[in-house]
């Protein structure tokens, strides 16, 4: 089985921090993965976890880790460890069961990855938490006042949010009759271009003449 896209990304980052002695909890799994995509996007990549980063109470997040934790759990590639950290509060910490899974992930995006556990593995939670609210997205966002916007990796502005948006469309979409085709429109659409096809080739003649 070959992964791609997050899980690819998160078994990617997970296998590099047990290569090099790193724990990984939830919010370190995510502030790494955000450090890599951002550095990722400085160096003209495109960011690798595939993921849309939002700012939420402890930072860049996005919904989708733990829907790619649920996953990797129940497929038995990834054990979820629940422990007391210590300051007596609740931590989950995330660690691969076995050998490496097969991943498809971007050679340059792997290199960044491991650069970043490399570099800022060793920093708590806390300390990572810190440093994102430090770069330009979050920056950004914390201009703009309200959490859960999402963030331009590029450190523009917060990206709108469409999905509201959409999902009204959808309601509006599934309370509409089903279109029908106006009778023998399709036919009368391909009568007509056929009757052009020899004045467009008569303009292309033309116009490979005047070359």
């Amino acid at each position: 089985m070959t992964m791609r896209g997050t899980p690819a990304a998160v078994v990617q980052l997970l296998s590099v921090a047990r290569a090099s002695g790193v724990m990984v909890n939830r919010t370190k799994l995510a502030k790494l993965l955000f450090l890599a995509d951002l550095e990722a996007v400085d160096l003209g990549c495109a960011p690798g976890s595939g993921v849309e980063w939002r700012w939420r109470h402890y930072g860049p997040y996005s919904d989708t880790l733990r829907d790619i934790e649920s996953d990797l759990e129940l497929a038995g590639v990834v054990k979820v460890i629940e422990t007391t950290n210590y300051y007596g509060s609740l931590e989950v910490r995330l660690a691969l069961t076995g050998e490496t899974p097969q991943v498809e992930i971007d050679a340059k995006f792997a290199e960044i990855v491991e650069r970043i556990v490399s570099d800022k593995g060793k920093l708590s939670a806390t300390q990572l938490k810190d440093l994102t609210y430090q770069t330009p997205p979050m920056m950004a966002a914390q201009r703009l006042g309200p959490r859960e916007v999402r963030l331009d990796l590029t450190g523009g502005s917060p990206l709108p949010d469409l999905e509201p948006g959409l999902e009204r469309l959808r309601a509006i979409a599934q309370t509409m009759p089903a279109l029908d085709d106006e009778v023998g429109a399709v036919d009368e659409l391909t009568a007509e271009i056929d009757s052009l096809s020899e004045l467009r080739r008569e303009a292309t003649g033309m116009m490979l003449d005047g070359d």
